[in-house]
């Protein structure tokens, strides 16, 4: 009789709990996820992805952060149509802007091109000094005094990159920056004794908190798209990842909570949202570390998959002298530019798999590739067209048919684009 009265009592016990955590709710609606009940404001994010092991009929009418997340691929997709222009299977090179500006030099440039694969150009517009090298059309711009032009003539130069049917990238060196810094001081990183910061090879950041800043940005990018360039790249689209940084403190007001994750995400989403009605593409250089290390994301603030969903192509830069010795077990990777590449394409699909939404947008991965001899290392090998095609080998079997070789200087070993 005992365990029976035992058994109606637990029984009662269960139906009242939900009423005892309304009553004490202090006016905050209760969610009842199908494992435990929390009060919540009505405003609050609350993610409901794990509910699909459980119960999944609507729990309240709060709108979810993944909601929101659909929300805005759909907005999205629908602002992407609107643009003009048809995607191509790029194949590129980078030019420093000294060389893409100098017409004996650039003719030489452009007759390898012709006898080649190579169908597109990436030009530094804002190089890593902080310059402006071509006389921009954009009254913002102009204001910052940080034109300097290296292109003399734009309209000549996209005319003859128009005519021989090359698709021009214009590159963007984001928040380093040696030149707005010294003549506006205030969009500087400093340090909390005040003075500059300064990576360990002695460079000046701009702050990406600030919305002076960011404005600054944007519009480059739009006066890249009236100079008639078909696609902006935002290349050092992060936080240093020096150690000085430790240094530099910001204010709460500054950041408003949000995470360098969260800040570098938003401006990537404002840029692209502003440019895409300009008609041009947009991309961002990223660390090939970040796939998937979280410690490095939250370090410079590239967090992989989310940047990929807010640019039409995402651009790892995959230099094999970048990676440490053993990175993928092998022992120097540079000595093995076709295993690194293939190694680093393979994580790169396999961070984007294990999240895969069919619902959100993402753009493309167009890998960047070793074009130099890395002869600041203790042991290198020269690169040369043997290991050019080595990367390019690995791209194709891994099913990455797009992609850009960097070399500073804009000297090729073109014997490896001719096939």
């Amino acid at each position: 009789m005992k365990s029976v009265i035992k058994k109606i009592s637990l029984f009662m016990a269960l139906i009242l709990v939900p009423i005892e955590l309304a009553a004490c709710s202090n006016g905050k609606q209760i969610i009842d996820y199908g494992v435990e009940a929390v009060a919540s404001d009505q405003n609050e994010d609350i993610d409901f992805s794990f509910e699909k092991d459980i119960d999944t009929k609507p729990k309240s009418n709060i709108e979810t952060k993944k909601d929101r997340d659909y929300k805005y691929a759909e907005k999205l997709k629908e602002t992407i149509l609107l643009r003009d222009k048809e995607e191509r299977k790029i194949k590129g090179i980078f030019l420093p802007a000294y060389v893409a500006g100098n017409e004996e030099k650039f003719q030489v440039i452009l007759e390898n091109i012709k006898k080649s694969c190579i169908n597109a150009i990436v030009v530094d517009v804002k190089d890593e000094v902080g310059r402006i090298t071509f006389a921009m059309d954009n009254d913002y711009v102009r204001s910052k005094r940080t034109i300097e032009p290296q292109i003399a003539d734009i309209e000549e130069f996209v005319r003859i990159c128009k005519e021989n049917d090359i698709y021009l990238i214009a590159r963007v060196t984001s928040f380093l920056d040696n030149y707005l810094t010294k003549l506006d001081s205030s969009v500087a990183l400093h340090r909390e004794d005040g003075k500059y910061y300064r990576d360990n090879i002695g460079y000046y950041w701009l702050n990406p908190y600030r919305e002076d800043v960011q404005r600054y940005l944007i519009e480059i990018g739009k006066g890249c798209a009236k100079a008639g360039f078909d696609e902006v790249q935002y290349d050092y689209f992060r936080f240093s990842a020096d150690s000085g940084m430790r240094k530099v403190k910001f204010t709460e007001e500054e950041t408003q909570g949000k995470s360098k994750i969260e800040t570098i995400t938003e401006i990537a989403q404002r840029i692209y949202q502003e440019l895409i009605p300009e008609n041009v593409f947009v991309s961002i250089d990223v660390f090939g570390a970040i796939m998937n290390s979280y410690r490095d994301q939250n370090s410079i603030g590239q967090e992989y998959v989310t940047l990929l969903k807010n640019v039409d192509y995402l651009c790892p830069m995959l230099y094999p002298s970048h990676y440490a010795n053993k990175t993928f077990g092998l022992d120097i990777p540079d000595f093995h530019p076709y295993e690194t590449i293939k190694n680093a394409l393979k994580t790169s699909t396999n961070t984007i798999n294990k999240t895969y939404d069919e619902l959100a947008h993402y753009g493309k991965v167009r890998p960047w590739l070793q074009g130099f001899s890395a002869t600041y290392l203790e042991e290198y090998i020269v690169y040369d067209p043997e290991q050019y095609k080595a990367q390019i080998k690995a791209c194709e079997e891994e099913g990455y048919d797009e992609w850009l070789f960097w070399q500073p200087g804009g000297v090729y070993k073109w014997d490896a684009f001719y096939d």
